[in-house]
């Protein structure tokens, strides 16, 4: 048992042992001199104390065997106390494990649905894109249909109005071929029945009558063509705006 004695019990029983020789000899100094000294209750307390026989082997191993005993049930409660504290770790560290991963899964779950909203918000866009984009392109067709159909009744239209020249001026041939024939019929005429003065006249006469009807015709030619021509550029100014127009929406569109 004594080999189970600690530094600080042994330097402890020193002490106490110590403390027992002191209050004895204050005692004895007391008491120099035959007079019972007057000694504080405290002290007198004290020295009562000690007045017990000389420590035996028994009771130091008693001693030691009981500050044995304590040491152990303080390492118990220690130990049973680290335990404790461990235990509450794990149950800390759990808790925040569970915290964290509770945490990190509502993190994703609110990242996921932000993804999904985005995606969808993303192709929503998208199909306006396209659904504009076709609108555009309908638009655009239509346009140029229309403005095919406008182009093909403009040549339609000139080509009319050139066949109706044509004959008109195939008329006036006839007709001036029809003069002529009737001119010579009269210059037959002339020459058998008037002088030769009458026959200058009538001659005089006739070609007069010859350029007026080829000025005539000369007039309505110029005339027609000055026409057609402004109805071209008539044409090409609407033609050009609307393909400006076009160009404008298009470019608004893609901007857009």
């Amino acid at each position: 048992m004594a080999s189970n004695i600690t530094p600080a019990e042994a330097q402890q029983l020193s002490k106490d042992q110590q403390a027992a020789q002191n209050d004895e000899n204050l005692l004895a100094e007391l008491e120099v001199g035959g007079a019972k000294p007057i000694v504080p209750p405290h002290l007198l307390a004290r020295l009562h104390q000690h007045d017990s026989p000389d420590i035996t082997q028994e009771a130091i191993n008693n001693k030691l065997a009981e500050a044995e005993e304590r040491r152990k049930k303080l390492e118990e409660e220690r130990v049973h106390k680290a335990r404790e504290n461990v235990n509450h770790a794990k149950e800390v560290s759990e808790r925040n494990k569970q915290d964290q991963d509770q945490n990190r899964d509502e993190s994703l779950e609110r990242l996921r649905e932000k993804q999904e909203n985005a995606e969808r918000a993303r192709q929503e866009q998208e199909r306006a894109r396209l659904a504009k984009l076709e609108g555009h392109s309908a638009k655009v067709a239509a346009f140029q249909k229309e403005e095919s159909l406008a182009r093909d009744n403009e040549i339609k239209e000139i080509k009319e109005k050139l066949n109706q020249a044509e004959a008109r001026r195939k008329a006036l041939e006839e007709e001036k071929l029809q003069k002529l024939e009737e001119h010579l019929q009269k210059v037959k005429q002339v020459r058998t029945a008037d002088t030769e003065s009458q026959y200058e006249q009538h001659k005089l006469d006739l070609d007069q009558k010859m350029k007026a009807v080829e000025q005539r015709r000369l007039d309505l030619e110029n005339a027609l063509k000055e026409k057609i021509q402004a109805r071209q550029l008539l044409a090409d100014q609407v033609r050009q705006r609307q393909q400006e127009q076009g160009a404008s929406v298009v470019e608004s569109n893609a901007e857009a």
